[in-house]
Formats: structure tokens, C-alpha cells, sequence
């Protein structure tokens, strides 16, 4: 992904994107956990994806991403999480 760094989508091609946290519970107990936040999406047809890292979640930041990876005219479905 880092190498062939290509942008997805375009006309008539569903990406979908969401972020994740990767990482494991403290001590193994309780709901908090350690790890980082990464923002991803996968195109449907082509099965091609990408992941970046994100301190910051916000609207701003996410949709800078998704202007750098996701073609103009690409349908984008998401899980519609407030941030």
C-alpha cells in the first residue's frame, strides 16, 4: 500500500471506509484500550484498501484522507459514526 500508493474508486465504484482501533486492554480487564487509531477504507470491485494511522479523528483530519485516497465521483458508504 505504501509503495503503489494509488487513489480508489472513481465513477461508479463503492468504497467503503471506517476507522478501528488496533491494540489490547490494559491488564486484560475493563473496556479501555491501549493501541492506535487507523482509518481505512476498501474498494468493492477491485478489492484494493488502505489503512493510515490517526492520532486525530476528527472531521477535518478524516476527510483529508479520504480526499488523498478516494477518487472525485466515488460512492463512500460508512457505518455514519459521529466523527
Amino acid at each position: 500500500m505504501v509503495i503503489n500508493k494509488t487513489k480508489l474508486g472513481g465513477y461508479g465504484h463503492i468504497v467503503e471506509i471506517d476507522e478501528s482501533k488496533f491494540g489490547r486492554r490494559k491488564h486484560h480487564r475493563g473496556h479501555r484500550v491501549e493501541g492506535q487509531w487507523v482509518f481505512g477504507g476498501y474498494e468493492r470491485e477491485t478489492g484494493k484498501c488502505f489503512m493510515v494511522p490517526v492520532e486525530n479523528r476528527n472531521a477535518t483530519t478524516l476527510l483529508a484522507i479520504i480526499k488523498e485516497w478516494i477518487k472525485p465521483g466515488t460512492t463512500i458508504i460508512s457505518d455514519c459514526w459521529k466523527v
